[in-house]
């Protein structure tokens, strides 16, 4: 199924087009990820993320079934896992943050995979699963909670499952502030890191599993320089990643007794190395890895390797291709493709055959869309030094003449890349050109440049980006420009629009710093010494010097519209930064616009969150450079048009609901109305509802006099609006959203908005049920099917659709009504409704109590209830029941009062439980009696007390008298209670 669905979206590719692409389709988490081969290689291992649901899955090798082991929910998010043997897998995790670790037992049955869970201790880890000891694992735990402390075992599968440490054997509990331990199952050397916090200093310490004597491989301090270990070459020879004597990150020996770098085993001429790796034998370099033209480069030093390369480079052309996994018999690989315009695609190639075949895309969905590519370029800075750029032009049908110039983050050891980037896509996509580039202090280009760039806030870093705009304002035409970027990105940006105010015609500032000085004292860390030091290597030393790099005073010299975006938890860019930066710009009488996000830290941290950024600033940038709208670009269909009312009524949702952006009424509707427009059917819906709940105010306005006074006493306008959102409603169902016709069926049930229409409340529900909404659409049709007047009057329906047992018989994907905790809430509440307010003959109450006995289990039996107490109800903590605390015949009325009968219920058949039904009815001063509530109680005769009750909103209250009747499921009366409220 899932090469046919990727063969379907492959031919769709051919006709993709240049159009705007929905932010639900780029920011997501990829389809595949963290993939491997099992020991036996029958199975591949991966992340799968499947209709928004993340697992831990297994892939057949020869027939690509998945199966499902794990399931992660929208809290936890997967960490790493390791094959211990062909039936046992460790899944380490995180939980809101907090490090969780299982196991899996699998069991395997007829080709269907059982996985067990088992628990292991959250302050522990898996160090090694010990393949040429396959009877025991390494796995440390950690002593203390407040400072390293890890003490290593050596444990049977059998201990570890059931957590047998006081048994198992210490490989290493003596060495102190141990930090992390590690193995290499190549030449079997344990690996410890030692901390002292205090010092800010460490040691990396290694031995064999058969000594006990440690001894110093290199000792790790906070200096500048590079220093990374790739494995043993030699006994006392280490192969390293270092910049101490070089320019660049080259490859070196390292001797471990003398402590110093030897002689350069590779060095790059032009880029640093950014990893490498030892061969099969541990003893020769296999490969080095470098960024060039903003791809990861591996350079093979094995023939029969660079052949396979070659291969990949003819078979995937214009692609980069890795080798994401090897099985164990070497003859399985796991490939992964991929451009700037490509985000990838993972492939299974058998070395043998030379043949790959495709797994899966990781953003299948985006094969639809054409993507565009990155073009690398260079541009000599003032400097006379050579910067790496990178431009994205949208294509040449859907351009809109802006350039929107992206300066990075850090800025200091950061740089861009040459990848597929979802943010850049999403920008093209509706038009823009996009421009980023690597200027000095970026990572990759040797040490000379990293540190070229320090110090140099609004001054170096910002000549070599204009540098690179002057270029490619040369070559291409543009309208107008807009700088925008996050972190250093947001200070660039607005430092590019206060020194060039007349190039940018909008800046975007997202998580910047924009008081320079105010890095040194925004909290109380801020000004401890140590911090002091490492802001300054980068910003430069704390002087008045930093006010002229300030955009804060220099704000006078910016000519543009500005917006701000800023999460008020953040603790990079303190939030006080975009606060003064707002307060200046407004005492200027500059134009400003701001997007503060609650309980958000330097950035989003969620795919919904950016989303929502993504698309603000898309309709900022809409409405401050006065662009066509997206969806009326050419190629955009009926059904992309409402994908992308999608990324609208994002915005609408920040405004509407308390959440992380301020709500503001008024944007909410104007957002949904035009998410509503472009048949977005929850904006329809959200619409209807507001517009209904503005009809209601006005109405209760124009009620006590408010409305008078104010101008607005126009019934007729309060139910234009509510006609309106009814309206809109229905356009709700008509665009396909379930949940529209489960709120208009009780709107026309009910008979408060609209006069009461049983026929029009059926329709609804029925289209809610047809929508997929959850089983209570149906239990709402069978209410109407029960109460309403004939012709609509239906029992034997009404009773086919209370059924939820039935439903849940039915398999999870035939289910079009999903039963939930809900659904039963409300199959209770439905039930006591049918069974207070209609009229049965004997043949439909035989049908109706039919239902009470399959989904109750309740009998039709003799039922005498004693001991009854009526009045007001409070809970009884002590006796944990409710109890009658005031019996009087007169209550005053007041919000939340609770009334209701206690009592004992005796049958004649013990062992089966029997129902009850309340009926409240309250006579009001015009006499008029009004059934306005019922209830549905069940139990057994164990049950140790019963209640019924119910407890008044203060819009409910009334004065006249109240009574409640509880009656069988044949309507016999079996006590009566009547009061009044006063």
């Amino acid at each position: 199924m899932r090469a046919l669905i990727a063969l379907c979206l492959y031919c769709l590719a051919f006709y993709a087009q240049a159009t705007p692409i929905p932010a639900k389709e780029l920011f997501r988490s990829p389809a595949m990820s963290q993939v491997g081969f099992s020991p036996d290689n029958r199975y591949i291992s991966a992340l799968i993320v499947d209709e928004g649901k993340s697992y831990l899955s297994l892939i057949g090798v020869e027939d690509k079934i998945y199966q499902h082991v794990g399931a992660f929910d929208a809290d936890e998010q997967l960490n790493e896992y390791v094959w211990i043997d062909n039936n046992t897998l460790y899944i380490s995790y995180s939980h809101r943050g907090q490090a969780r670790q299982v196991l899996a037992l699998l069991s395997e049955k007829a080709g269907k995979i059982d996985a067990k869970m088992v628990t292991l201790p959250s302050d522990g880890y898996l160090v090694d699963p010990l393949i040429a000891d396959p009877t025991h694992v390494l796995y440390a735990k950690n002593r203390y909670s407040n400072r390293p402390s890890n003490r290593l075992y050596k444990l049977t599968l059998d201990e570890l499952i059931n957590k047998k440490f006081n048994s198992a054997k210490f490989e290493e509990k003596k060495l102190k502030d141990v930090a992390v331990f590690a193995f290499d199952s190549i030449r079997e050397e344990l690996f410890a890191v030692t901390a002292d916090i205090e010092n800010m200093r460490g040691e990396v310490l290694y031995r064999s599993l058969n000594e006990s004597r440690w001894k110093l491989l290199f000792e790790i301090d906070d200096s500048e320089v590079s220093f990374s270990p790739i494995g043993f070459i030699r006994d006392n020879t280490l192969a390293v990643l270092s910049n101490k004597n070089t320019d660049k990150v080259a490859l070196y020996e390292f001797d471990i007794p003398s402590q110093t770098l030897g002689s350069v085993l590779y060095e790059h001429p032009k880029y640093d190395l950014v990893g490498a790796e030892l061969d099969e034998s541990g003893k020769a370099v296999k490969s080095v890895r470098y960024v060039e033209n903003g791809h990861h480069v591996s350079h093979f030093f094995d023939n029969d390797i660079n052949q396979i390369k070659s291969l990949f480079s003819s078979a995937f052309q214009g692609k980069e291709t890795v080798i994401s996994a090897h099985s164990n018999d070497a003859k399985q690989m796991l490939l992964f493709s991929y451009a700037s315009d490509d985000p990838g695609s993972y492939y299974l190639f058998d070395v043998q055959s030379k043949k790959a075949d495709l797994l899966t895309e990781l953003y299948p969905d985006l094969i639809q869309h054409q993507l565009q590519p990155t073009e690398v370029f260079s541009v000599t800075n003032t400097a006379g030094v050579e910067v790496e750029a990178y431009l994205t032009l949208p294509d040449k049908q859907s351009g809109n003449g802006v350039l929107l110039v992206m300066p990075h983050g850090g800025p200091i050891g950061v740089r861009d890349f040459n990848y597929f980037n979802s943010e850049v896509q999403y920008f093209v996509s509706r038009g823009f050109a996009i421009l980023r580039v690597n200027f000095r202090g970026s990572e990759g280009y040797g040490k000379q440049f990293l540190d070229s760039g320090k110090g140099e806030f609004g001054k170096a870093i910002e000549e070599d980006i204009t540098a690179a705009v002057t270029q490619v304002r040369k070559q291409h035409k543009f309208n107008q420009m807009c700088a925008i970027g996050a972190s250093y990105g947001g200070y660039s940006s607005l430092m590019l629009a206060i020194k060039h105010p007349d190039d940018y015609q909008c800046a975007v500032g997202g998580y910047g710093i924009y008081d320079l000085p105010l890095l040194f004292n925004a909290n109380n860390f801020k000004v401890l010494e140590e911090y002091r030091e490492s802001v300054s290597k980068v910003v430069g030393e704390l002087s008045d010097e930093l006010i002229k790099y300030s955009p804060v005073y220099l704000a006078e010299a910016i000519k543009s519209p500005v917006l701000l975006v800023a999460g008020k938890m953040d603790r990079i860019a303190d939030f006080e930064h975009s606060m003064r930066m707002e307060y200046v710009l407004n005492k200027l009488g500059k134009e400003v616009e701001t997007l503060y996000y609650e309980q958000t830290g330097h950035g989003q941290s969620s795919w919904y969150w950016q989303r929502h950024e993504s698309a603000y600033v898309a309709d900022y940038l809409k409405r401050t450079l006065v662009l066509d709208e997206y969806h009326q670009m050419q190629g955009v269909n009926d059904e992309l048009v409402k994908q992308l009312g999608g990324d609208t009524v994002l915005i609408a949702d920040g405004f509407h609901f308390d959440n992380r952006v301020k709500n503001d009424q008024s944007l909410a509707l104007k957002y949904y109305r035009e998410s509503a427009n472009m048949g977005e059917g929850r904006a329809a819906y959200n619409l209807g509802n507001l517009l209904v709940e503005q009809g209601l105010e006005l109405k209760e306005n124009i009620t006590i006099g408010a409305g008078v006074m104010a101008g607005v006493d126009d019934k007729e306008n309060a139910q234009a609006l509510i006609n309106e959102g009814i309206k809109w409603g229905d356009k709700a169902v008509e665009f396909g959203y379930a949940g529209a016709g489960y709120w208009l069926g009780i709107v026309y049930e009910l008979g408060e908005l609209v006069e009461q229409d049983w026929g029009q409340s059926l329709k609804y529900f029925t289209a809610a049920a047809e929508l997929e909404y959850d089983a209570r659409a149906r239990l709402r049709m069978a209410k109407a099917y029960c109460l309403a007047p004939a012709p609509i009057r239906d029992v034997q329906r009404c009773s086919e659709l209370l059924s939820l047992s039935e439903l849940e018989k039915l398999p999870t994907d035939e289910q079009k009504n999903t039963v939930t905790s809900k659904s039963y809430k409300t199959l209770r509440w439905v039930l006591g409704d049918i069974f207070a307010k209609g009229d049965y003959n004997q043949d439909e109450r035989t049908l109706l109590k039919n239902v009470v006995q399959q989904e109750y289990q309740a009998s039709d039996v003799k039922i005498d209830l004693d001991d009854v107490e009526f009045g007001e109800v409070t809970y009884n903590n002590y006796r944990n029941r409710y109890q009658v605390s005031d019996d009087a015949k007169s209550f005053v009325g007041r919000d939340k009062l609770s009334l209701g009968a206690v009592f004992n219920v005796e049958f004649e058949h013990e062992g089966e439980n029997v129902a009850l039904i309340g009926k409240w009815i309250k006579q009001g001063a015009s006499g008029k009696q009004q059934v306005f509530d019922s209830s549905f109680v069940y139990g057994d005769a164990d049950a140790k007390s019963w209640d019924i009750r119910y407890t008044f909103d203060e819009d409910e209250l009334f004065k006249g008298t109240l009574t409640l009747e509880i009656s069988d499921l044949n309507n016999k009366l079996l006590a009566s209670k009547t009061v009044e409220l006063r």
